[in-house]
């Protein structure tokens, strides 16, 4: 059986590891948890003027291109207030790329790289660490090191069930050490199920088509769509409104979320809120062909199997959008907990390092006192 000293050493030495990551994490995270809210306050000219007719949708991307017409376009999102402008994404000389136009009269209102977006940038960093697929993966790496910190952590402070109350006890009469280090676990044992489940998460999203690999081998289920369309020299794109009238038609007259281009653009889907599921980011996903304008396929969120359902909840429940403001608050703290955590840890680990070297200076010293005193006494 593994002793408690055991558990805090591993706790300790893992925490150092990554101490410095979790800080970055808690605090982009806690970032992230109110970011559609924050998005226009740190970029105001999102905000634009209602008018009583907005531009086709094909007209958005019409403006678009003009702006950009060596883009590769990939995302355009719809915000869900009607004064707001709406997002395309895209990719110019191989950097992603945001511009948010007017939905009224199609003027780019704001345009350029995450760096001209302080919470796009932000959001890079919680999700990649600005360094593309080898930064997600260190993310993921993190994750499960957070997991097991979490684990050790609670593992080491679990008292019993007869003194649970004493491991939220907080010792303020000692030391300004003891107070921290008494906090530290205190507060540590109160959100370790919370920063299990953000652990748990973090590490779904990083490895989550993996996940659904495997899922879909065990539980022969299907893959989420992904079709392709070749390319046809001499061809021309149908306009995407005649295909999103056709999916709200079939699959229901629901708000439009996103459009998402695939295939060199010759795939366009049409994601529409969800009327058949709970989860407040659910999707009805319509996959259509652009040159003819066929269905290609669909993906229609709340009639997956459950393993599929289940990996699209990971989002949800880590971003807290499965409880509208309440849960956001709460992984609003639980990112500053995080952050808070992994400071009060390295700062805990300093205070320790000195007190040892001084004590061992202090020996160092008492044992060259004595020596001297030998030699005088010969």
């Amino acid at each position: 059986m593994i002793r408690k000293p055991t558990y805090l050493k591993l706790h300790r030495w893992l925490g150092l590891t990554v101490g410095l990551f979790l800080m970055i994490q808690g605090l982009t995270g806690a970032i992230m948890a109110f970011r559609d809210a924050l998005e226009p306050v740190v970029v105001p000219s999102l905000i634009v003027a209602e008018r009583p007719v907005r531009l086709p949708v094909q007209g958005l991307l019409d403006a678009f291109h003009r702006a950009h017409p060596d883009a590769d376009l990939t995302r355009v999102e719809f915000p869900d207030a009607a004064n707001q402008a709406v997002i395309v994404k895209s990719t110019i000389k191989k950097a992603r790329w945001l511009t948010a136009i007017d939905p009224f009269d199609g003027h780019v209102v704001h345009d350029g790289t995450a760096t001209a977006w302080p919470l796009e940038f932000i959001f890079n960093i919680h999700e990649q660490l600005l360094s593309g697929p080898v930064g997600e993966t260190l993310i993921g790496i993190e994750g499960f090191s957070l997991l097991f910190l979490t684990i050790l952590g609670f593992s080491y402070w679990w008292p019993g069930r007869k003194r649970l109350k004493q491991g939220f006890r907080v010792k303020l009469d000692g030391s300004n050490d003891l107070r921290w280090r008494t906090l530290h676990r205190a507060v540590g044992g109160g959100v370790a199920v919370i920063l299990l489940m953000s652990a748990t998460t973090g590490v779904l999203m990083v490895w989550k088509e993996q996940v659904r690999g495997a899922m879909n081998v065990v539980a022969k289920t299907e893959s989420r769509p992904s079709p392709k369309v070749a390319k046809s020299d001499g061809a021309t794109m149908v306009p995407v409104d005649p295909l999103i009238a056709r999916a709200k038609a079939v699959y229901g007259d629901t708000p439009l979320r996103q459009l998402r281009f695939s295939s060199g653009g010759r795939v366009v889907a049409v994601f529409l809120s969800s009327n058949h599921t709970i989860r407040a980011d659910g999707t009805n996903q319509i996959y259509f062909n652009r040159y003819d304008g066929r269905e290609l396929a669909h993906y229609i969120a709340g009639r997956q199997s459950g393993g599929a359902e289940f990996l699209d909840w990971v989002y949800t429940v880590h971003t807290g959008l499965w409880g509208g403001a309440v849960t956001q608050a709460i992984m609003l703290l639980t990112g500053l907990t995080l952050f808070g955590m992994a400071l009060s840890g390295l700062w805990l680990w300093l205070t320790r390092t000195r007190r040892e070297r001084a004590r061992k200076a202090a020996r160092a010293k008492d044992q060259r006192e004595k020596v001297a005193m030998k030699v005088v006494g010969q």
